[in-house]
């Protein structure tokens, strides 16, 4: 997946080193997990966070750059969702794995709002880009001691 973003051009060269250091992370997320990232319900603070980030984000050429960002990562997380393998339900039978839309649409709302935060970090304060980072807190590495 990191090959996808290296032609982010809007992006500084930090903010594509964050999602590239992410994205090695991401891979190695066992698709099967994915449902642990979901957030049920969105707090106020994380609503708060993405107002002010898409008013960090602004308009123009770095507006696209990010969505192309975010873009790449969900594109390759919608994929690797759907790839998940099956779980044996009886012999040479398989079941899938529980699977709603509601989690498919959560899962990937949250790989959104942690790729803004990495690539917003120096625009955010900490508690904004806690608040996007959410469950994926343990797989991202900001450049903040």
């Amino acid at each position: 997946m990191a090959d996808l973003i290296d032609d982010l051009k809007g992006l500084r060269p930090e903010e594509r080193a964050r999602l590239e250091r992410f994205a090695l992370a991401f891979e190695r997320v066992n698709a099967s997990s994915y449902p642990l990232f979901t957030e049920i319900n969105l707090s106020p603070e994380v609503e708060a966070a993405q107002g002010r980030a898409l008013e960090v984000i602004g308009t123009g050429s770095r507006r696209n750059a990010i969505r192309a960002a975010v873009d790449a990562f969900v594109d390759h997380a919608t994929t690797a969702y759907s790839n998940r393998t099956t779980l044996t339900d009886t012999f040479l039978m398989n079941q899938s794995l529980p699977d709603r839309a509601e989690d498919r649409v959560r899962f990937l709302a949250t790989v959104e709002r942690a790729v803004v935060a990495l690539i917003l970090e120096d625009d955010l304060d900490e508690d904004d880009r806690a608040a996007l980072i959410g469950p994926w807190g343990a797989f991202i590495e900001l450049d903040r001691p």
